[in-house]
């Protein structure tokens, strides 16, 4: 619960995703609450809606207040926190004693901090002596992780503070709402449009971030490797390309070019629905007398997301910040 009569209390993380929203937990007289944190650097005191309301669960009728730990005849019955830790211990040591030390796993989760992190890590593999520890990203991100070992050999992931931002001239969101999936991070987009930036949102759908956008790219479902090489092909047919790095910092680009070459404006068009001005238009805005540009996908599929990468390094300007 939120109010404006919570105690400021301890300074803590949001109990869900990756993003790690900092917040407060104090006493609003009846039970720990969350109030914001303005001067955690992630999101400046603002949530979601599952971070404000993550103290609900406490109250809720069916929370489990004690460990169940399941009897022989397979009923999970009550036990005290002694005997669920110790259930727990034998069953390791009897999996070691089988199988082996390999022969247990460890799972984790992107909402844990850095800390907690580092500490199942090295539980893991000094504690229990195993190399098996893995978290949910591994799922939700497989997609991402492969596709960034094929374009640049590394599961690459934000390689910037979210501060730099706000200081790209150019951003395009592919397919990605973060207004509503992750709306602490929309300031950060807010904050670049202020300062003079252009925000292109490529997604079939009015969504609100396409709603806050510069220009809305309302492409047809499943188009959005039609659109990056026909964006390519202008970029390339204009001579709007950074020649010497591309040589010094890329390898395979002949064999884009190649592709690029398919998607001239007018067939993109058919393809995506995106009118041939838009598409100028987008070229030579994520062109530009460029200081930052910054491209993010959450398009998905393995073979979509590795089309974002030549297109955004085509002119020198990876995902990164430069003086």
């Amino acid at each position: 619960m939120q109010s404006g009569t919570v105690n400021p209390g301890t300074s803590t993380h949001c109990p869900y995703c990756a993003f790690q929203c900092g917040m407060k937990l104090g006493d609003a007289g009846e039970g720990p609450a969350v109030s914001a944190n303005t001067d955690f650097p992630v999101n400046k005191g603002a949530l979601c809606i599952k971070g404000w309301t993550s103290t609900d669960t406490l109250y809720y009728p069916d929370r489990l207040l004690n460990p169940l730990v399941r009897s022989l005849a397979g009923e999970l019955l009550p036990a005290t926190w002694e005997e669920a830790v110790c259930a727990i211990a034998d069953a390791i040591e009897a999996t070691h004693a089988r199988y082996g030390k390999n022969a247990v796993g460890v799972f984790g989760g992107g909402s844990l901090t850095n800390e907690k992190s580092y500490l199942l890590g090295k539980f893991a593999r000094v504690a229990l002596g195993t190399s098996n520890i893995d978290y949910n990203g591994r799922f939700c991100m497989s997609s991402a992780a492969a596709a960034g070992i094929r374009s640049l050999g590394v599961d690459w992931g934000l390689p910037f503070p979210r501060e730099d931002i706000a200081n790209a001239e150019t951003i395009l969101l592919a397919g990605s709402n973060p207004a509503v999936t992750m709306p602490p991070i929309m300031q950060y987009f807010d904050a670049q449009q202020k300062n003079g930036g252009n925000l292109i949102v490529a997604d079939p759908r009015l969504t609100d971030t396409a709603e806050a956008a510069t220009l809305h790219l309302r492409l047809a479902p499943g188009s959005d490797a039609a659109l990056v090489n026909g964006l390519l092909h202008i970029l390339i047919g204009q001579g709007l390309i950074d020649h010497e790095y591309i040589a010094a910092r890329t390898e395979g680009f002949e064999s884009v070019r190649g592709v690029a070459s398919t998607y001239w404006p007018e067939r993109v068009e058919r393809i995506t629905g995106i009118p041939e001005a838009q598409l100028l238009q987008t070229a030579h805005m994520l062109w530009g007398i460029v200081k930052r540009v910054w491209s993010r996908s959450s398009l998905p599929g393995v073979d979509r997301l590795p089309g974002m990468t030549p297109f955004s390094w085509h002119n020198g300007s990876p995902p990164r910040a430069t003086a």
